[in-house]
């Protein structure tokens, strides 16, 4: 029995140094309506970084200094390759870009998208429709994380 006891702590600790969690670099939000305060942009990234690094197995860092992100939504989704290497210099699997769209006067749709650092395919995208207010964002966020989280 204690040896049973010792093994499964030993091999509990052998794996825990092997484990990485995947790590996920988050934009800033994009607005191509120009509408959105930076204040509700920066709450939204803000809450996507939270909720990322509260999944299990994996951390949100939004410290990295994006000086040229070349993202088009409407069209492709793609990151020019010179900010795929500099997100894997940064030792960064993935990156999530994320996008608010104003729908009317209370009501945003929050588009997301992962895009896998070493071949800068989409593995992940997902959209939210929701009441712009704080507690609804934060709401949001965590469910759009959730979806895009589980594919990858």
């Amino acid at each position: 029995m204690l040896l049973v006891a010792l093994f499964a702590l030993v091999s509990t600790t052998v794996s825990a140094q092997f484990y990485k969690p995947k790590r996920v670099a988050i934009t800033e939000v994009v607005d191509k309506s120009g509408e959105m305060a930076e204040g509700t942009k920066t709450f939204i990234r803000s809450a996507l970084t939270d909720a990322i690094t509260n999944s299990e197995g994996y951390v949100g860092f939004a410290t990295i200094c994006f000086v040229s992100l070349e993202v088009d939504f409407d069209k492709t989704g793609n990151i020019s390759s010179s900010t795929l290497t500099y997100v894997e210099k940064q030792e960064g699997d993935y990156i999530l870009v994320s996008e608010v769209t104003p729908l009317d006067k209370r009501t945003v749709l929050l588009n997301a998208r992962i895009v896998s650092v070493s071949d800068g395919k989409i593995v992940s995208s997902s959209s939210v429709r929701t009441v712009a207010d704080i507690d609804c964002l934060r709401s949001a966020c965590n469910q759009l994380c959730f979806k895009l989280v589980g594919a990858i």
